[in-house]
């Protein structure tokens, strides 16, 4: 299972990037093209798996 965080458009990107820098961590973004064609964002990070769920469950509320 490829574990990274989802942004289908500039803002969720920001906040991603903006919670990942502040957690200190340095993400690698790859763009994109999902099944409907369009841009979306994948973004990861080297943490353990624990880490990597507190941050996940954080980033989905920061986007809903």
């Amino acid at each position: 299972m490829e574990r990274y965080f989802r942004a289908v458009n500039d803002k969720q990107l920001g906040i991603c990037l903006r919670m990942l820098y502040a957690e200190q961590l340095d993400p690698f973004v790859k763009v994109v093209l999902n099944e409907k064609d369009k841009i979306e964002f994948h973004i990861r990070i080297n943490a353990d798996e624990q880490l990597y769920d507190e941050l996940i469950e954080r980033y989905k509320i920061l986007i809903s």
